[in-house]
């Protein structure tokens, strides 16, 4: 208990929470065009639509929590539906953070061995897990001024990194816009809402460290609404720049078209392969939406067995996503092959459990008032 008294003195500013869903919503989705195959040309707006899902889940989520401030998802789930029914909860939350972990690691893993293929894969893992225990041992307000510091400047740089690279695009290929009708670009939105923007459900679990009295409980809604806004425009940017530098049928062949997107940049003999830039961008971002995610499962750990601090799980579960990735995605073809069922199989933690909670405690509130009014 003691660690669940010292965690609530923790807080984090609402200017910070903009970054941290920013961040969490960056990482790998700016090295892959999801919903390419089935929307084609139109997945950018297949990426838009797709956002609607971001919404939806921190407000959902952001009902519940707002009537209990204080208390986190998991004391919430365990003190309004017992510790047997909100204890299964937690485990599906938790499983649901485990397995985005060994996604996000995937992504570095297989990426790092496309790119350099002689450096055995391991190195990889060791290198990025590490800091991100060293980042969790600190604690939450030194990486979230991290975040904070580093994230405005990598977006400056991915900014014009997709600007000098206009004067190669081709607008033309981006029309016409959906001849082919409404189906495919719904089509192509399904692993959009997965990936990245369902996986947007960390952020909520960060709502018990802000200022959440009166006004800053509509703050909240404001910062991340805002941030996911912005996302949704660079990551709209990318596909766009994507789709205007190549065919259609090459794009479909390509594994990371924004990448090959920035790799045509050239201005005059002067400035070329910025891809570097580009590829410091994605590392740094994944290693934050890492470490957002991987903190959560630490904190549900603690809040769950009022245990100690979140810090002090840090290493069995870091250990225990490095071991595990390799197993669960033993092939860089099951990263994408997962999206659309991770995300049907992940629906009820999106909507109809925090939903559910909230009923739950209007209910037991509502009850209680009605107790104490008749004694």
């Amino acid at each position: 208990m003691l660690g669940i008294e010292n965690e609530n003195k923790i807080k984090i500013s609402f200017r910070q929470l903009l970054w941290l869903t920013v961040a969490q919503l960056g990482g790998a989705s700016i090295l892959y065009l999801p919903g390419m195959i089935e929307a084609g040309r139109d997945v950018w707006i297949s990426n838009i639509i797709a956002s609607i899902v971001a919404y939806i889940v921190i407000f959902i989520h952001y009902l519940p929590l707002s009537l209990c401030p204080g208390l986190s998802m998991t004391n919430a789930l365990n003190k309004y539906w017992g510790k047997l029914l909100g204890g299964l909860m937690n485990l599906y939350y938790a499983l649901f953070f485990f397995i985005l972990c060994c996604l996000v690691v995937s992504d570095v893993f297989y990426f790092g061995k496309i790119t350099m293929p002689e450096t055995p894969g391991y190195i990889f893992i060791i290198f990025f897990i590490v800091p991100a225990v060293y980042g969790v041992k600190l604690g939450l307000e030194v990486f979230v001024r991290l975040l904070e510091f580093l994230l405005p400047i990598l977006i400056i740089v991915y900014c014009i990194l997709f600007l000098l690279v206009l004067s190669k695009l081709d607008f033309g290929k981006v029309l016409p816009i959906m001849s082919q009708g409404i189906k495919p670009v719904l089509a192509g939105a399904i692993p959009n809402m997965n990936f990245p923007y369902a996986q947007i459900l960390p952020v909520i679990f960060y709502y018990r460290y802000t200022k959440t009295k009166a006004r800053g409980k509509s703050q909240f809604l404001k910062y991340t609404f805002i941030a996911i806004f912005l996302a949704t425009v660079l990551l709209t940017f990318r596909a766009l720049a994507s789709v205007a530098s190549f065919e259609e049928e090459t794009l479909k062949t390509l594994n990371f078209p924004p990448f090959s997107t920035i790799r045509i940049i050239e201005v005059g003999d002067i400035i070329e392969r910025l891809d570097p830039l580009f590829l410091a961008v994605f590392y740094v971002t994944t290693y934050f939406k890492f470490i957002i995610t991987y903190y959560v499962i630490c904190e549900i750990i603690s809040d769950y067995f009022q245990l100690g601090e979140p810090k002090d799980f840090a290493w069995p579960v870091a250990i225990l996503i490095g071991v595990s990735m390799p197993f669960l995605i033993p092939r860089f073809d099951v990263i994408l092959a997962w999206v659309v069922p991770y995300f049907f199989v992940s629906l009820p933690l999106f909507a109809p459990i925090p939903l559910l909670l909230f009923i739950t405690i209007k209910l037991k509130d509502k009850k209680h008032r009605k107790h104490k009014t008749v004694n």
